[in-house]
């Protein structure tokens, strides 16, 4: 029998557990402020929680290169989409979706980009 246990030694393994309970936690969370809140503002101060986080990566040195132009629209357009994505995911969990079921379908997202390059 092989020794499966190689994954835990190695630090991409550990980060992609944190991402996973960041994820779960955020989906719930998500879930429980759309019944209290209108998605547009939960939007709203969703994205005004990362603001502290952003300046720590600012000021502790973290963001020393710039990086190119593209790189920078690139990202921004990656925040105009996952915002219309977050705004989208919060109506259907406001619109009386289950939570489970709406979080299991709404990660089926790697299918679309694994089709991708083969409709390009």
């Amino acid at each position: 029998m092989s020794d499966h246990s190689g994954a835990f030694k190695h630090r991409w393994f550990w980060y992609a557990i944190l991402t996973v309970i960041g994820w779960a936690g955020w989906a719930l969370l998500l879930k429980l402020g759309s019944e209290e809140i209108p998605s547009e503002v939960s939007l709203f101060v969703q994205n005004a929680g990362m603001v502290p986080l952003a300046l720590i990566i600012l000021t502790g040195g973290f963001a020393k290169e710039q990086g190119s132009r593209k790189g920078i629209a690139y990202s921004l357009a990656n925040g105009i989409i996952t915002g219309l994505g977050v705004l989208a995911l919060l109506a259907a969990y406001r619109s009386g979706g289950n939570t489970s079921v709406v979080s299991v379908a709404t990660s089926l997202y790697p299918l679309v980009t694994f089709a991708l390059p083969y409709l390009c």
